[in-house]
């Protein structure tokens, strides 16, 4: 059983997961209300970065507290669980995270390494959630592992069936989703007294 110490330090980094969910959603929503040339399923959110409004700040910034703030969660998740999907997951969310700071950094007018860093955090968040749900379906928490697959098989039919700009919609929503999932699961089974949380 872990100490109670333990528990509060995970259910803290719990919390940055949350944040994180939170700072891309009101980048999101800013860059949208600042450049409302920007359309839906039509144009990808990168484009945000180069935007002549006040959208490329939102975007930049935004990226890189959002990148910040997951890395952060990753770390909490690897230091702080002892198995070893959840451990994989948490390396994972850090790769993303510093990824999606770079995103944020380097915006679509850098070309090559713009996309680099894009399609790596995207490939990194792909398999932090393949981990958890691995490790939650080991654990027998089978709804949280079936929530999971269902997120992945969306994001990857949208792959097939739209464009770029729709795809990039729906897969950033699903990681969302699952990223707030799993960090509002980190915080609950922190502070219940039924659950144990190794260190």
């Amino acid at each position: 059983m872990a100490s109670a110490d333990a528990k509060k330090h995970t259910a803290a980094f719990g919390w940055f997961g949350l944040l994180a969910v939170a700072a891309f959603v009101v980048m999101w929503l800013a860059c949208i209300g600042a450049d409302t040339s920007w359309v839906w399923g039509s144009d990808p959110i990168s484009d945000f970065g180069v935007s002549d409004t006040d959208a490329a700040t939102f975007f930049k910034y935004g990226m890189v507290l959002t990148g910040a703030l997951a890395a952060v969660f990753g770390v909490g998740e690897t230091f702080n669980k002892s198995q070893f999907g959840y451990i994989l997951s948490g390396i994972m969310l850090i790769l993303c995270g510093i990824c999606m700071a770079f995103v944020g950094v380097f915006t679509s007018s850098t070309g090559d390494l713009h996309l680099m860093f894009a399609y790596m955090a995207g490939i990194f968040a792909a398999a932090a959630a393949i981990a958890a749900a691995a490790q939650y379906w080991s654990c027998g928490k089978y709804v949280p592992a079936g929530i999971t697959i269902v997120l992945f098989c969306i994001a990857a039919a949208s792959a097939f069936a739209y464009d770029f700009a729709h795809f990039e919609v729906i897969a950033i929503t699903m990681i969302l989703v699952w990223l707030a999932m799993n960090a509002a699961m980190t915080i609950a089974s922190s502070l219940g007294n039924k659950q144990e949380i190794s260190a």
